[in-house]
């Protein structure tokens, strides 16, 4: 589904009035978060990620550099 230019300027001028109230609401996320209690729940699941996903010997960056310098060199 393709916006109009009308429905587009729409969306962003909801964007921009409910932008101050959505801050609002991540800094009231933040300061009420319970970290201890977040670390405490995800600890397993880190477990279970070092133990089954071995560590890469790259990554999404080299990869991306190696394509770049390779499509410098073909320009």
């Amino acid at each position: 589904m393709e916006l109009t230019r009308e429905q587009m300027k729409h969306c962003v001028r909801l964007w921009e009035q409910n932008g101050p109230l959505l801050e609002r609401v991540r800094q009231e996320d933040i300061r009420n978060a319970n970290t201890q209690q977040s670390i405490l729940m995800f600890q397993e699941s880190f477990r279970i990620a070092l133990r089954d996903l071995p560590p890469r010997t790259t990554s999404g960056l080299v990869e991306w550099q190696r394509y770049m310098m390779l499509w410098r060199l073909r320009g």
